[in-house]
């Protein structure tokens, strides 16, 4: 198993040219890897804490979000970066990192009518990684590149 360092040695001894389709196809497998955690519910081999079980979904998959906000941000040959979250997925961060403290709920209706005003809970969000560093993604990511290195050869 590779770790992240072997990649980066890996990486710097590519040709220029050849770089450019490498930061796509370095993309392309981490934005793959990173959602395929939804589905094995792991992360590099350790598996995620398990949930409350609930009527719908699965866990860390409800509406599907959360998984499909997983997209490449930044690709150039010197760098790639594959961020989650958006507008409407602001807990992106604290499934991954986990999270415990206090929360401010701001004030809503609900379905039912009745209203309900600003007030603080306390939260403890188990950590769930789906995105970092990972050694079997490291591995992936040289596996790809030496096969994508043998069609151009």
């Amino acid at each position: 198993m590779s770790t992240f360092a072997d990649l980066e040695k890996y990486l710097e001894q590519l040709p220029d040219r050849v770089m450019d389709d490498v930061s796509h196809l370095v993309a392309e497998t981490a934005t793959e890897y990173f959602k395929e955690s939804f589905r094995t519910k792991s992360f590099d081999g350790n598996p995620w804490k398990d949930g409350v079980p609930k009527p719908t979904g699965s866990l860390m998959i409800e509406s599907g979000n959360l998984q499909n906000s997983i997209t490449p941000a930044i690709i150039t040959p010197e760098r790639v970066v594959i961020s989650a979250g958006n507008d409407k997925v602001d807990y992106a961060r604290p499934h991954n990192e986990g999270f415990n403290g206090s929360v401010t709920i701001n004030p809503f209706r609900r379905k039912n009518g009745q209203d309900v005003k600003q007030h603080t809970r306390q939260m403890n969000i188990p950590q769930r990684q789906f995105m970092g560093n990972a050694n079997e993604l490291a591995t992936r990511l040289i596996e790809r590149i030496q096969q994508y290195l043998k069609t151009i050869l």
